[in-house]
């Protein structure tokens, strides 16, 4: 694996027409999944450090830096679709709001009635960072505008006690709660009623090469397609972070990823520690994790006849593959 992914060599894609996707796919997926990464990072520093303590508004600057690299690089291997650059940019927007208005709102009123409290954490903290914990797990495969926000303000008024913890938190915390998942239930509405005219597909093709025969029986969420000719395996699975899941466990098992959805290159996320070794592939992002200070957030562009030897390589000192941006 050298250090720059050769984009000019014309590659002939294995799979039928009607199973490939945009080479561009693979970059404007990453800053919609920012977002996701940013609320995983979020529920692991509220849990352990207070909501005051998580770095809002350079998650913010993340964002729009980001989303200038991977445009860039996605223009100079195809069209953008104006569909794609209206929901990066309106994502961008909500995002972006969500966190000036949170971080203004944690590090003045939040940071003061916890400093009160003496950093007692109450039953209110203790519902919201559980919930937070919950929709960064369901956000990782399912999209935001469902998330039951309306059901888990109301568990939140039946189920919390008014007894225990300071006063003065409890009834900020109420408040804010209130009115984060009041605003949020509202605005998913019309955010799903939009999605629903269009929903994406939910299952991708990919051709593999060495995947035992006996891998279906035990991984239902593999679907053999075709054996085709040199050893080489179509396969169907799901998307999303499953589908990175997929991958991970099929690699580690020997085999190899030769084409996804008719392309030969894809964008990863990984997960580093700070002595991390040299890895193949064109480094295009790098950010820190919240949640773990030494550790270093790096997203790769690769071959994907590459990927699953760095999956194996990634296993050999402890790093971890976080997300493969399918198309």
């Amino acid at each position: 694996m050298g250090d720059r992914v050769d984009s000019e060599a014309t590659y002939q894609p294995i799979l039928a027409p009607e199973h490939r996707r945009p080479e561009t796919n693979t970059y404007v997926t990453y800053p919609e999944w920012l977002i996701v990464h940013v609320y995983e990072d979020y529920a692991a520093v509220a849990r352990s450090q207070g909501e005051a303590a998580f770095p809002y508004f350079s998650s913010i600057n993340r964002y729009w830096s980001n989303l200038c690299v991977m445009t860039r690089h996605a223009s100079a291997r195809g069209e953008i679709t104006g569909d794609s650059k209206a929901m990066l940019y309106t994502i961008g927007v909500s995002f972006s709001v969500e966190m000036a208005v949170k971080g203004a709102y944690e590090r003045t009123i939040g940071w003061l009635t916890e400093a009160i409290s003496g950093n007692a954490v109450t039953p209110e903290d203790q519902f919201a960072r559980s919930v937070a914990d919950d929709y960064a797990v369901f956000l990782v495969q399912t999209p935001w505008y469902a998330y039951p926000f309306g059901e888990k303000l109301q568990a939140f008024w039946t189920q919390v006690p008014w007894r225990g913890g300071n006063l003065v938190r409890k009834l900020e915390r109420r408040l804010s709660f209130t009115l984060e998942f009041g605003v949020k239930a509202l605005y998913s509405k019309a955010i799903q009623a939009l999605a629903g005219m269009d929903p994406a597909p939910l299952r991708i093709r990919s051709v593999m090469r060495g995947l035992a025969p006996t891998h279906e029986k035990l991984d239902t969420s593999v679907k053999m397609i075709e054996t085709l000719t040199g050893g080489l395996q179509i396969i169907e699975t799901p998307r999303y972070r499953e589908y990175t899941h997929i991958l991970r466990r099929l690699a580690l098992d020997g085999a190899d990823i030769v084409e996804i959805a008719g392309n030969d290159e894809i964008f990863v996320t990984l997960l580093l520690p700070p002595d991390a070794p040299k890895l193949g592939g064109q480094l295009l992002i790098t950010a820190p994790l919240a949640a773990r200070p030494t550790w270093r957030r790096k997203g790769r562009l690769l071959k994907i006849e590459d990927l699953a030897a760095l999956v194996r390589q990634l296993s050999s000192f402890g790093g971890e593959l976080e997300h493969v941006y399918e198309y």
